[in-house]
């Protein structure tokens, strides 16, 4: 089993590492393939994991999220022209390292939370989610730029409706193309910037991580809200303002989130997360298989924690504004061609009109959580339909 856990480490490095690809695109090939049990099991949640940890150095320097750390991109590359690049990813490994202490212990407490509750959730679904979207839109300060939210929802939920099954490519296009596109046009660089190597975690940003853990929770059982989203929702109402706080709260949300969606594909025989619906038909629904499943991503996590910070460490050193620029126009050219072969030309139509819309609301400065209107929207009319 520990082999199968390596394995699943390295993937889920490599996934990290690589803008564009995700570990839920490599489960779903492992889905086809004849594995089964608890080695599949392995390697899914160590890939899962480990990928929570080291996604956010691309996001730190190379202004290349993934649909996980988006929301990431503008207080890391703040610490990044402020030399404190180490300590923004560093931020991310803690609140994640919290995360995995506390979502290990409540993981059971959560699984039968949730076989003895799961008609109120499907109840509360589409309430939480339209609160969301209220949110959203109540924060901006003035009316015009509330108006421009309200656009973007409305373009998001049509996109969410006419691309149903492109989930990819706008994702890609919202995140990823969009924020390397807008990372290219940038003046800044952090060329001439001395990263700083020495720093404290206070231990008030333990809170942050224990929110974070909150936050989770929530993403592991509310469709439609991702890991980003959680975390606008939630800055939003608690209005945290130190950029290492909310890279705190990311790192923890990003991580518990497994935890939970993994006690939950045991409790409910569902999820919202990809990775685990690979897993529905790989794995035993026994008690035993939670325990050791937990165990294992404890054991991911250390991996995971140690991996990004070496990898953080010798990246402070490498980039500057040449390569860095080289490396977004490689990113972007990888992520077009990798939409091309997964969804073929309606997903590059998909790509093109989501990179649209990314792009306006960087431009108007809009919270990039907005644009997961496009899997909230269609999802409060899926859960109001079968409720009324």
């Amino acid at each position: 089993m520990i082999i199968w856990c390596l394995l699943g480490a390295l993937a889920g490095i490599i996934a990290g590492l690589i803008p564009g690809l995700h570990s839920n695109n490599i489960s779903v090939l492992l889905a086809l393939t004849p594995f089964f049990g608890i080695e599949i099991t392995a390697f899914m949640l160590s890939m899962c994991i480990v990928q929570s940890f080291v996604e956010f150095i691309p996001s730190t320097f190379l202004s290349a999220p993934s649909e996980n750390t988006f929301e990431s991109v503008l207080p890391a590359h703040k610490l990044l022209l402020e030399g404190k690049a180490l300590e923004a990813i560093t931020h991310t490994i803690f609140g994640g390292i919290i995360a995995v202490i506390i979502g290990s212990i409540l993981t059971i407490p959560f699984f039968i939370f949730l076989e003895e509750n799961s008609s109120q959730i499907i109840t509360l679904t589409p309430i939480i989610l339209i609160f969301a979207l209220i949110i959203f839109i109540t924060e901006e300060k003035n009316l015009k730029r509330k108006l421009i939210v309200l656009f973007i929802i409305i373009t998001c939920g049509a996109h969410g409706f006419y691309f149903k099954n492109q989930i990819f490519p706008l994702i890609s296009g919202y995140f990823g193309v969009a924020g390397l596109i807008w990372a290219l046009k940038e003046k800044e660089t952090f060329l001439n910037t001395k990263q700083n190597e020495t720093f404290e975690i206070k231990k008030e940003t333990i809170k942050d991580a224990l929110v974070g853990v909150a936050g989770g929770a929530i993403v592991s059982v509310m469709p439609g809200i991702g890991s980003n989203t959680a975390g606008g929702i939630i800055n939003a109402l608690r209005k945290t303002t130190a950029p290492q706080n909310y890279l705190t709260m990311l790192g923890a949300i990003n991580a518990s989130n497994f935890f939970f969606s993994f006690a939950m594909l045991l409790a409910l025989g569902k999820t919202r997360n990809g990775t685990m619906i690979a897993l529905q038909d790989k794995i035993f629904y026994t008690p035993e298989t939670l325990f050791i499943g937990t165990l294992i991503m404890i054991f991911a996590a250390g991996i995971g924690g140690i991996v990004t910070l070496i990898i953080a460490k010798r990246a402070v050193h490498l980039f500057n504004q040449k390569n860095t620029k080289l490396l977004n126009i490689l990113c972007l050219i990888f992520m077009v061609v990798l939409v091309g072969i997964m969804n073929g030309l309606i997903g590059l139509i998909a790509l093109f009109f989501a990179t649209g819309l990314g792009v306006y609301t960087i431009s108007k400065n809009v919270r990039r959580s907005t644009l997961m209107s496009s899997l909230i929207v269609p999802t409060i009319f899926f859960y109001l339909f079968i409720l009324l």
